[in-house]
């Protein structure tokens, strides 16, 4: 299915563009738990500016917020409202039926303000959780994620001083007598019996010569 490679695509090229934001774990993750939160919102076309105002009240990184809306999108808006219209029919009562034809604000306005309320109520209880698990799962991604990039730089910098502290014709010789040196028998030292025979001879020697 071309769209579910195309979604995924996109999927990864924000993941992506959210962790390498220089923001610390923390703004990163309230950013986008902001913005999952009001995603759960039936404010269109609203979204975007409610959760930029939100991340800037609560130190939340803008681009995380951004992202974050994008929960509810044009490919699931009419099953994700139809699931906040239930949810909040199960606590306030209303007569107005859910019409996917009215899925913006002004439109559900227009259908009375008890319908905005369900749905809104909706949102709430639900975008509650999804930002709190949000922001959990965001906040360990983004350090698991720069730990692993750390340890990967750290890793091609030492390879990077490896090769400029030996010359790299002489890289293979240097590992040859490295290997050759460990591999050498090392000298033993001598025993007292060979010092013992050394001393005699010597002496030997000597009472020849007088």
């Amino acid at each position: 299915m071309e769209w579910w490679g195309r979604l995924r695509r996109f999927v990864r090229f924000q993941s992506l563009r959210l962790m390498r934001q220089s923001a610390s774990a923390h703004s990163l993750a309230m950013g986008l738990a902001v913005g999952v939160f009001v995603g759960f919102l039936p404010i269109i076309p609203f979204q975007t500016v409610v959760s930029l105002a939100l991340a800037f009240v609560l130190r939340g990184n803008p681009v995380g917020a951004a992202i974050g809306t994008f929960v509810s999108n044009p490919l699931n808006v009419i099953p994700f409202y139809a699931m906040l219209y239930w949810v909040g029919g199960l606590l306030w009562h209303t007569t107005v039926a859910f019409d996917p034809s009215h899925l913006d604000m002004t439109h559900m306005l227009e259908l009375g303000l008890d319908f905005f309320l369900v749905m809104c109520l909706g949102g709430v209880v639900l975008g509650i959780p999804a930002a709190l698990a949000t922001y959990v799962l965001t906040f360990r991604g983004v350090n698991a994620y720069r730990q692993r990039r750390t340890i990967k730089l750290l890793h091609a910098w030492q390879a990077r001083r490896d090769a400029e502290l030996v010359p790299s014709g002489q890289t293979g010789q240097v590992a040859r007598v490295g290997q050759a040196g460990l591999a050498a028998p090392r000298p033993t030292p001598p025993s007292q019996t060979d010092r013992t025979v050394d001393a005699d001879a010597t002496g030997g020697h000597d009472g020849d010569r007088s």
